[in-house]
């Protein structure tokens, strides 16, 4: 019958969402946010770099107010 197919693709569909789901609340517990910051082009490596050098975090809104005054 057609209900045969049930455990099978509840096996798949957990198999495949579980990861994506830990991962979420991974990062959540190394890292303070649930989203990874990417490093996939230079100009993200950069932004980031100067997202630390500025406030020290870089998953904080950063705006005008967080670059020191000279």
């Amino acid at each position: 019958m057609w209900y045969e197919i049930l455990p099978s693709f509840f096996i798949i569909t957990a198999a495949l969402g579980l990861p994506g789901w830990g991962l979420y609340h991974i990062h959540n517990l190394t890292l303070g946010n649930h989203f990874r910051r990417t490093m996939d082009d230079r100009w993200d490596r950069i932004m980031y770099q100067r997202d630390v050098r500025l406030t020290g975090d870089p998953y904080n809104v950063n705006g005008l107010e967080t670059i020191p005054d000279k």
